[in-house]
Parts: structure tokens; sequence; C-alpha cells
């Protein structure tokens, strides 16, 4: 006779899923109230000539840092170095470095004295293209020319991007999370038959998938096809393919009569190839190692869990649970626990990393997507506490019997509750596609800071806007309390950060907008700057001097913070 789990094993499974719960909720508590810091996409860390650099030789090339990998698109204006009539003056191929973090843009031998803008365009780590530009004079002072803005995909190509992912995520769950949790569960030959077929079905829709995500990430990207058909992206497609399709060799009609350990293995193999470049190719590329392994096991869970959950609601509850399914109902259980409590864990580092601002979850996209994701993750957490529930008092109503059943209209129950568990567990796949695609909370996030100071006769505002690293933009408010004193001629502001390594950054305000004239009311004078590049989080300091003409100038310093 076969005993049913001891004790040990219920109550484990019952303290696994209990701590599920409280551990995502203080998770998320935790994400909120202890944001850490992380970039999204490439950022320039640095360039020679540097911004707005005024050199007495004439350079040769143009060199741009990120600080991460990117990768060039491969179109005719990818990087370019134009005079100021517009002409173009760089020379050969642009390139990048072995680590794919410099890139180098040759300029024409010989170039007159001027003022020179480079720009570029590149897709970063996890897919999305960053531009960015930076002016340098020679033998002359460099201009505040406005740089060519970065092309980007429409909504509707986004949108299908996303979607994209949602079905290659759905065929991962069907193609391997479905067959590991039917062995798990003891199913027989016929019905290890049925859920091979199953099986086979999500891994050929994984691969139409993958394939359809080459047509529109080269459609996102816009550049040659021959360079993206040698991109990193593309070669992590095509592994996934050739490790889908050795996955459905091996669950092929043989392996439901005789299933051999090596097919498992190479089985499990080739699931970990193929979720591992899904991973390469989104955010969980774009980041450490330790933030690739986060995002791998938070994938492999969802693939575990959600494909357990298509395996009891549709394959294996469709009649009434056999006494020997039931005793193994409480090793589901703990299956079960034990890939949700790993995917909350990882998805609280995600969410970490990838909204990193408390505000950005209710002022961007992504926050209102990944909001709704949580929602619907409690909803599946609710769910599988019942059916846990469920499976302890039914274990215990047998009393160790090897007959024990069910009642009449329990397991339709629990199908159905598992049916609903696994249908909104799918939704949640889905919108994890789509969430994937859209710009992380952390670097769509642009808070506004605002400071204020009386300098001289003036009364000057300064904002900043986003406060955080990366490419900020000035505006520099001027008011006169009196018609005594002058309209302010033009702006100075130098940026330091007081103890750190950044000691001056010149910033150029191009743009001078005088206010509406009101009989009776001084008019303000607005300053808005180019963009700069802000690497430091920390407190900052604006030196602003605002100069009413040659002879009268007044100088102040405004703090802010960058987040």
């Amino acid at each position: 006779m076969t005993s049913r789990p001891g004790a040990r094993t219920r109550r484990f499974a019952q303290v696994a899923a209990l701590g599920v719960a409280l551990g995502l909720l203080l998770g998320v508590a935790g994400a909120l109230a202890h944001p850490r810091a992380a970039s999204a996409h490439a950022y320039v860390v640095s360039s020679t000539p540097a911004n707005g650099a005024e050199l007495t030789a004439a350079p040769t090339t143009v060199r741009v840092s990120f600080d991460e990998p990117v990768t060039l698109p491969g179109t005719a204006d990818e990087a370019t170095v134009l005079d100021e009539s517009g002409a173009r003056v760089d020379a050969g191929a642009p390139r990048l470095d072995a680590a794919r973090t410099t890139l180098t843009i040759g300029i024409k031998p010989g170039i007159p004295k001027g003022a020179y803008i480079a720009s570029w365009s590149v897709i970063s780590a996890d897919t999305h293209p960053v531009g960015g530009s930076l002016e340098f004079g020679y033998g002359v002072p460099a201009t505040a020319a406005a740089a060519p803005e970065t092309p980007q995909p429409s909504a509707v190509l986004s949108l299908f991007v996303g979607l994209a992912k949602g079905l290659l995520y759905l065929g991962l769950v069907v193609g391997l999370g479905v067959p590991p949790a039917a062995l798990l569960l003891g199913a027989a030959a016929d019905e290890r038959h049925l859920v091979l077929r199953v099986a086979r079905l999500g891994v050929a829709a994984a691969a139409a998938a993958s394939v359809l995500q080459l047509v529109l990430q080269h459609l996102w990207e816009s550049g040659g096809l021959a360079t993206f058909a040698a991109s990193s992206y593309a070669i992590a497609v095509y592994a996934r393919i050739v490790a889908l399709g050795i996955a459905a060799i091996v669950a092929g009609p043989a392996a439901a009569d005789r299933p051999h350990r090596t097919a498992r293995v190479v089985f499990a193999a080739a699931g970990l190839i193929a979720v591992g470049t899904v991973v390469v190719n989104g955010h969980g590329g774009s980041h450490a190692w330790w933030y690739f392994a986060s995002t791998a096991l938070h994938a492999i869970s969802a693939v575990a869990w959600i494909g357990g959950l298509t395996v009891l609601g549709w394959l294996l509850l469709r009649g009434r649970l056999s006494a020997d399914r039931l005793r193994r109902m409480p090793h589901w259980s703990l299956y079960a626990g034990l890939s949700v409590a790993a995917l909350a864990a990882s998805g609280i580092t995600q969410g970490l990393v990838e909204v990193r601002y408390p505000a950005a979850l209710v002022t961007t996209q992504y926050g209102w997507v990944l909001l709704i994701k949580l929602a619907l993750v409690a909803v599946v957490l609710a769910l599988a506490v019942r059916g846990h529930f469920w499976v302890r008092a039914e274990s215990r109503a047998g009393d160790g019997a090897a007959d024990a059943q069910p009642a009449p209209g329990r397991t339709a129950a629990l199908r159905n509750r598992v049916r609903w568990e696994a249908g909104v567990a799918a939704s949640v796949v889905v919108i994890s596609g789509v969430l994937s695609s859209i710009t992380p909370a952390a670097a769509d996030y642009a808070p506004t800071v605002t400071a204020h100071e009386k300098i001289g006769p003036y009364r000057v505002t300064l904002e900043v806007a986003p406060a955080r690293t990366g490419p900020e933009t000035l505006k520099v408010t001027v008011l006169e309390p009196s018609f005594n004193a002058a309209l302010p001629d033009s702006i100075d502001v130098e940026l330091s950060q007081p103890g750190g390594p950044v000691k001056s950054l010149d910033v150029q305000f191009p743009y001078r907008i005088a206010g509406v004239l009101h009989p009776g009311r001084p008019t303000p004078v607005t300053f808005t700057s180019a963009a700069i590049t802000v690497p430091r989080t920390g407190e900052w300091t604006a030196s602003v001097t605002v100069v009413a003409s040659a002879l009268e100038q007044y100088t102040a310093d405004l703090s802010y913070r960058v987040q």
C-alpha cells in the first residue's frame, strides 16, 4: 500500500504558500520604500571631444563611450558629423570597439575652422533605440545648433512587438512547462500522449512567434537587413529556434511510451536555452549577470507554475480525481509554492531595477501596466492558496486509505478554480510581454525640480527636467523686481557636484524668450538650455550668473537633487 505524504511535507507546503503571499506584500512595500539605482538604456559617460569643446587642432575622430554595450542599426545616418551648413564631414563607417561600449566616428581630413555637431543613433542592450549628439568648435566656439531627433517606432509597431512577446511567452509556458508538471502528477500513458501533443503545439507557437519577432524587430530598428541578420539579437533568436526544434524532436510520440532519462535532460537543456535567449533579448540582457540570473529565474518559474496549472485545469482534472493523483497533489502544491516563491522574489528584483522611483509607478505607462500585472498576480495567489487548502482538506479526509477519492463534485470545483487561476496567469504572461516592450519606468520617469533665489536685483527660478541621471534640460526664468533693473541679456550656468568627481559642466542656453509686456508689471525673461548629460545622482549646484550688461553681472548658487 502506498502511503500518502507525511505531515512534514504537508506542513512545508503550507508554510511555503503562506510565506509567498506575505513575502510578496513585504517585497512590494520594500521596493517602494527603498528603490535602487539602475540605468535602463545606454547613457553617454564620456566623449572626445567633450560637448561644447573649442579645439585648436582639427580632430580626426569623435569617440563616444556608453555605460553598457550597444549595437549600430545599420542605417546610412546612424552616426554623422555635420558642419554649420548641414554638410556631412564624417568619413568611413562608424565602428564599435570589442566591448561594444565605445563608438568611433571618423572625420574627413582637412576640415575648415567652424562649429560642428556629431550625432548618433544606436540600439541599447534592451533593444530600444537611443540617440544623442555633441557639439564642438574647431578654431571657434561651439554653437548650440539643434540636434536631429532619434526616430522612434510607432505606437502600433510597439504594440505588435509586445503582443509577439506575449505569444512567445504563452508558447514557452505550454511547450516547456506542461511536460514536467504532467510527470510530477503521474500522467498515465494515454495522458502523456495528449500532454506531448499539446507541448509540441506550444513549441511550434513559440517558434512562430520567434520568427515574427525577427520581422518586427527589423522594422523596429529600421536598419539594413544584412546588418540586422548578423546582430546579437537575431543570433539569439536563431539559437532559440534551434533549441525549440530540439525540444519538439525529444517530445515526439515515442517519448510518451518510453520516457527516457536522457531525453528528459535534453528537453530540459533545450528549454533553458530557449528561455535564456528571451532574457538576453529583453531587459535582463542589459544589466549585470545577477540581474540576468534573476530575470531567467523569473521566466523559468512562470513557465513551471503556469504550465502546471494548464496540465491540471485542462488535461488531468477532466474527470474525478483518482486516489493515486490525490496522493500526488501535495507534491504539486509544494512544486507550485516553490515556483511562486521564486517568481515573487525575482519579480521584486525586477521592480527595484526597472521602476526605481516610487512616483514612477503612477506617472509612467510602465508603472500602470505593472500595477495591473501585480493586481492579477494577487488574484492568482489567492486562488492558489485556496487550492492548497483544498488539497490539504481532501488529503486529511482520505485518512491514508489507498482508494480514497474526493467526494462527487469536489474535483469539478477544483478544476474550475484551477482553470480560472490558469486563465488569469495566462493574462499575466501576455501583459509581461507587453511590459517588456515598454520603456522602463526608471527611464521614462521625468521628475521636475524647482529652485528659487534672489540674485542681485533679480528674482530667479531654476527648473530642471528631468532631475535624474542622463540628459537634463534647464530653464531659468529671470524677473526684475523693479523697473529700474535692465532686462537680462544672457545667462551663464555651470553645474558641479560638491564633493564629487564632476567639478564643472558648462550649460549652453541657445533660447531666450521675453515674456509678454504688461503695464505696471515687470517682464520675465526665460532662458532654455540645450540638453546636458548629468552622470551621477545626488546633490548638484548650479552656479547661475545673470548678465545684464558687460559691466553688470550677478552670480549665486542654486542647489537641486538628481535622483
